[in-house]
Parts: C-alpha cells; structure tokens; sequence
C-alpha cells in the first residue's frame, strides 16, 4: 500500500499546493465577479427585448450553456485574436492567462444571465407599477427596485454557480496555467506518486466549496433578517 500512496508524499506536496491555489482562486474570483455584470446584461437585454442584441444574446447563452467549457476555452484562445485582428487588435501573442479570465466569465455569464432572469421575472408586477408611479425610469426602477429584489431570490443559485467555477477551474491547466491540478500533475510526474497530489486536492476542493455553500447561506440568512427587521 505504501508504493501506491505515502503520508510523506502528502507533507511534501502540500506546501507546493498552497503555493499555486491562490491562482485557482484567481480564476473564481474572477470568473463570478465578471460573470455576474455580463450575466446581468445579458439577462436585461432579454427581457427588454432589445432588437437584435436579444436574438445575439439568446445564441450566446444557447452556446454557453450547450458546450463544454475546454471547448470554450480553445474557440476563445484561437477564435479571439483572429476575430479581432480586423479591427487592429493583435492579441495573438498575449498572455494565456488572459484568454483564460475571458473563457471563465463568459462562461460564468452564460449561466448567470439565466439565473439573474429568472430571478427578476420573478419579482411581482406590482413592484413595477409602484416604481412607474413614484415617477421612476426604467433605469432607477431596475437599479433601486428590481435587482436588490432579485439578487435576494438568486443568492443560493449564485453559490451553486461559483461551487461549479471552482470544479471548472481544474481544466485551467489545458492552456498551461499553473493551478492546483497543473502542479499535482508535475509532482506526480517527478516523484511517480500522483495519488497523494490529488488528494490534497480534493480536500481543497471540498474545504473551499464547502466555504463557498455556508458563505452564501450566511449571506441569505442575514439579508432576511435585515429585510424582516427592516419591514417591522
């Protein structure tokens, strides 16, 4: 049993580990901020039927959500550049990184958008009639109305979502990024003892999507209570 996994192993990979997870983090960090603007765009375009962009958006999220994301990765490192060389912009040589960060928040939107409509479908028509008579645009009805309300609605999807980031962050080392899986790879190679490298790994990977559910339902508990408090 030794031969196939050894304690010493694990003490000596973890230090290398901790040392490439706050890329991982990066990359989730990243991809749920970005993700939630683009996904809320998106998720607006939708619903206010905006001409064309609303066709466009619906293809781009029935793209994103119907390919896996290493295919995504690979149309946006090749596809990118060449779209964007017409317009003078040469990023054929750029760093990989951040084609990666692009890959992760469109990504992330594609399924956020979804999450984000929803939610403010779900805000009752009513909220929309007080605001049109208290004088407020569409603008303000959205920013001071609608979405706090549907953010409330969507915080335990959001948490989902960034748990299934975290889980996508591991393909991060098909580009040549040094994450977590990338580095477990390398010392398995040079010791010929992978099977420590991912177990350290894995109880990362549950520590931090564990982290990741108790902070969104901490979230969503204090914000009812601030919304019960507020309402007395």
């Amino acid at each position: 049993m030794k031969d196939l996994f050894d304690w010493k192993y694990v003490w000596q990979f973890m230090p290398e580990l901790i040392k490439v997870l706050p890329m991982t983090l990066s990359i989730v960090l990243i991809g749920t901020a970005g993700g939630l603007i683009l996904g809320a765009i998106i998720a607006i375009v939708r619903i206010e039927q905006v001409p064309v962009l609303r066709t466009l958006a619906a293809l781009y999220v029935s793209f994103i959500r119907s390919t896996p994301i290493y295919i995504q990765m690979f149309v946006v490192y090749f596809g990118l550049p060449m779209l964007l060389l017409p317009l003078g912009i040469d990023l054929r040589h750029g760093a990989k990184i951040i084609f990666l960060y692009i890959t992760y928040v469109m990504n992330v939107s594609g399924f956020q958008s979804e999450i984000i409509r929803s939610s403010i479908l779900s805000v009752p028509t009513s909220q929309w009639d007080a605001a049109t008579a208290c004088g407020y645009t569409k603008i303000q009805t959205y920013k001071r109305i609608i979405l706090p309300q549907s953010v409330i609605i969507a915080i335990p999807s959001f948490g989902t979502c960034m748990t299934s980031l975290l889980q996508d962050s591991a393909l991060a080392f098909a580009l040549g990024i040094t994450d977590v899986i990338s580095r477990v790879k390398s010392l398995g190679v040079l010791t010929g003892h992978p099977l420590e490298g991912y177990f350290i790994a894995g109880i990362m990977f549950i520590t931090l999507s564990v982290l990741i559910d108790k902070g969104f339902h901490r979230l969503a508990k204090e914000i009812r209570v601030q919304n019960s408090v507020a309402e007395t």
